[in-house]
C-alpha cells in the first residue's frame, strides 16, 4: 500500500471519528433539548420572566394578572403627557383614562414554555440563561376621561385670538382692537395623545394642533347703546318706599367719528374716543347729605269745637303726615285726602258752604289745610292754588286760611326747592302743627304778613217776633265785619335786610250781619184796681220789658 493510500485511510478514519463525535454530541443535545421541553411546570410561569417591571416567575396566570394590575396602578397613578401650545407647556394628567389588560399580559407570560412541545425547550433555555422581559403597554380605555383631562389642563382655554374690548376711563372711551390668533384643536390633540400612549411614549413633548380664530366685528351702534347714559340726578323712588335712586352722569359720543377712527386702526391697536360728560347736579352723596336735614318752616294752630270736628281734624292731619314731594312735584290737598265719606271715618261738623254755616261731612279739615298753607308760604314754596273762606276764621290770621271742598276749591303747592321735602303733621293736645322738612340752602327767612285794605262794617238787622212780648229781644246771630286783605311774602337775608316783597294773595271776607229778634206781642191787660181773682186782692204790680239775648260766634269749623 502506498503512502498516499495510507494517508487517505488515516484521514477517513479521522473524519469518521469526528462525524461520530458530532453525531453523539447532537444526540446528546437533542436529548437535552427534549428534556428541557419537559421541564416547564403546568400552570406556572417560567423563571426569570418579567412583564414590564413585574417579576411573575413561578406564578399562575391569575396571580400574575393581579401583580401586573397592581404595578400598573402604582406606576401610572400620576401619569401625564406634556403638550406645548401657544409657546407654553401644559401637563395632561391621563391616569384616569388609562387601562392595562393585565390578564392578557399574564397570559402572554404564561405562554412561554407552554406553547408547542418542541418550542418549550427554547423558552426554558432562554429563561435559564437570560431575564425575559415582556413589554405590555397601557391603552386609552375612557375617551371621556381623556377629554376631561385636556379640559382640566387648561389647553382648551387657550385662545390667542383677542376680541375687541372697550372701557371708559375718565372722559375717554378706549378700544383695544381684536387680533386674529388660534385655539387648540382639541379633537386633533386627543388623537395625538392616544398615539403617544399606543407607542408607550410618555417623554416626548407633543406639539398641539391649532385652529385659526376669528375676531368678531364691532357694532359701534351697540357700543353706543351700552355706553350712552342720560344724566340723572339722585332722587327718591316712590314705588320703593322712597329709597334713594343713585345719580348718574351723562355720557355721549359721536358714533360716526368713532366708527371712522376704529376702522382706520390696525389689529391690536388702541383707539381713543373722546366722550361728552354731563355731571349730575345732585349726586347721591349730595342727596344723602341734604335729605330732610332742616325744618324749613312750621305753623301751629289751636283746635277747638265739637268732638266730631276735632275727629275730622285729627284724621286729616294723619292723612297728610309724612307726605313726600320730590323736587318739582305738586301737592293737592283734595287728592291727598280724597273724598270725605263716613266709610273713610269722616264725621259731620259745622262748615261754610255758599256763605252759609252748615253741617257737613268733614267739617274742620280746613284747619289742617290752612295751617299747611301758612307753613308752605313760610317755607318759600310755590303756591299753585289758594282760596280763602267766606268769613274770617278764628284759628288763624286773616289772609292765611285756605278753604277746600270736594269737587270745589283746592289747595295746591309745588316743591320748587332743589331737594325733596316732607310734610310732618302732628296733632297733640289741642294743637295741630305742620312742619316742612327739607334742605335749607341759604340763611334767608320768610315773613308772611297781611295788610287790611278796607273794613266792611256789618249791619244790625231787626226782625219782628209776634210770639215775643213787646220790649223783649233775642240775638239770633252775632255779626262780624268783612275785610279786604292783601298778604305779602317778604324775604330777608341773614342780616334782616329785605331782599324782596311780593304780593301773595288778595282775600275778601264777607261781612256777617247781626240779627236780633224783637217782640211785637201786646201784653195782657192788667186787672182793675181792687178787683181780685178767686177772692184775693193784690196790689198793682208794675211790669217792665225783658230782653233775653244769646250770642252766636263765628263757627270754628273752618
Amino acid at each position: 500500500m502506498g503512502r498516499r493510500q495510507i494517508k487517505r485511510q488515516k484521514e477517513f478514519i479521522r473524519n469518521r471519528g469526528l462525524r461520530d463525535l458530532l453525531i453523539a454530541v447532537a444526540l446528546v443535545l437533542c436529548a437535552g433539548y427534549l428534556l428541557a421541553c419537559t421541564m416547564p411546570r403546568e400552570g406556572r410561569i417560567l423563571d426569570n420572566t418579567y412583564v414590564n417591571h413585574v417579576n411573575v416567575s413561578g406564578m399562575n396566570e391569575k396571580e400574575a394578572a393581579r401583580r401586573i394590575q397592581a404595578d400598573f396602578e402604582k406606576s401610572y397613578a400620576h401619569q401625564s403627557l406634556t403638550v406645548e401650545a401657544a409657546g407654553s407647556k401644559y401637563s395632561v394628567l391621563i391616569n384616569n383614562s388609562l387601562e392595562i389588560d393585565a390578564a392578557a399580559a399574564a397570559g402572554k407570560a404564561y405562554s412561554l414554555g407552554h406553547r408547542h412541545f418542541l418550542t418549550r425547550g427554547f423558552d426554558v433555555l432562554r429563561t435559564s440563561l437570560f431575564k425575559v422581559r415582556l413589554s405590555w403597554n397601557a391603552h386609552i380605555a375612557d375617551a371621556d376621561a381623556l377629554d376631561q383631562a385636556v379640559e382640566a389642563s387648561g389647553l382648551a382655554d387657550i385662545n390667542t385670538t383677542t376680541q375687541t374690548e372697550y372701557k371708559i376711563e375718565g372722559d375717554e372711551l378706549i378700544f383695544k382692537k381684536g387680533a386674529v390668533g388660534a385655539t387648540v384643536d382639541t379633537e386633533g390633540l386627543v388623537k395625538k395623545l392616544m398615539e403617544a400612549v399606543e407607542k408607550d411614549d410618555y417623554v416626548s413633548v407633543i406639539d398641539s394642533p391649532m385652529i385659526t380664530g376669528t375676531v368678531e366685528p364691532t357694532d359701534m351702534q351697540a357700543v353706543y347703546k351700552d355706553v350712552h347714559k342720560k344724566m340723572r340726578n339722585a332722587t327718591l323712588d316712590p314705588k320703593k318706599k322712597y329709597q334713594i335712586v343713585r345719580s348718574q352722569r351723562g355720557i355721549d359720543f359721536d358714533v360716526e367719528s368713532a366708527r371712522e377712527a376704529f376702522d382706520a386702526a390696525g389689529e391690536g391697536a388702541q383707539v381713543v374716543i373722546p366722550l361728552e360728560i354731563e355731571k349730575a347736579d345732585i349726586t347721591t352723596e349730595d342727596l344723602r347729605a341734604h335729605l330732610f336735614k332742616d325744618t324749613l318752616a312750621s305753623c301751629t294752630t289751636q283746635v277747638s269745637g265739637s268732638d266730631d270736628r276735632i275727629s275730622n281734624v285729627r284724621l286729616a292731619a294723619e292723612t297728610v303726615n309724612g307726605t313726600i314731594l320730590l323736587s318739582g312735584e305738586s301737592f293737592s290737598y283734595n287728592e291727598t285726602l280724597g273724598e270725605r265719606t263716613r266709610e273713610r271715618g269722616y264725621k259731620s261738623a259745622p262748615a261754610y258752604a255758599d256763605g252759609q254755616t252748615v253741617v257737613e261731612l268733614g267739617g274742620g279739615i280746613c284747619q289742617v289745610s290752612s295751617t299747611l298753607y301758612k307753613a308752605a308760604v313760610l317755607s318759600n314754596l310755590k303756591i299753585d292754588e289758594h282760596h280763602n273762606h267766606t268769613y274770617i276764621s278764628n284759628y288763624i290770621d286773616m289772609g292765611m286760611d285756605a278753604t277746600v271742598s270736594w269737587d270745589g276749591p283746592d289747595f295746591r303747592f309745588t316743591n320748587n326747592t332743589r331737594y325733596p321735602i316732607r310734610v310732618d303733621v302732628d296733632f297733640s293736645g289741642d294743637e295741630v302743627t305742620v312742619k316742612v322738612e327739607g334742605a335749607r340752602l341759604s340763611d334767608n327767612r320768610v315773613e308772611f304778613v297781611s295788610e287790611t285794605l278796607s273794613v266792611i262794617e256789618h249791619d244790625v238787622i231787626y226782625q219782628d217776633d209776634p210770639d215775643m212780648l213787646i220790649g223783649q229781644s233775642t240775638v239770633i246771630s252775632s255779626g262780624q265785619d268783612g275785610y279786604e286783605v292783601q298778604t305779602w311774602r317778604n324775604i330777608y337775608d341773614k342780616n334782616d335786610k329785605l331782599i324782596s316783597s311780593e304780593k301773595e294773595d288778595y282775600c275778601q271776607y264777607s261781612a256777617k250781619n247781626t240779627i236780633i229778634r224783637e217782640g211785637t206781642k201786646e201784653p195782657e191787660p192788667e186787672p182793675e184796681e181792687g178787683s181780685t181773682s178767686e177772692g184775693e186782692t193784690t196790689e198793682s204790680a208794675g211790669s217792665s220789658s225783658v230782653t233775653e239775648g244769646t250770642s252766636e260766634t263765628t263757627p270754628d269749623s273752618e
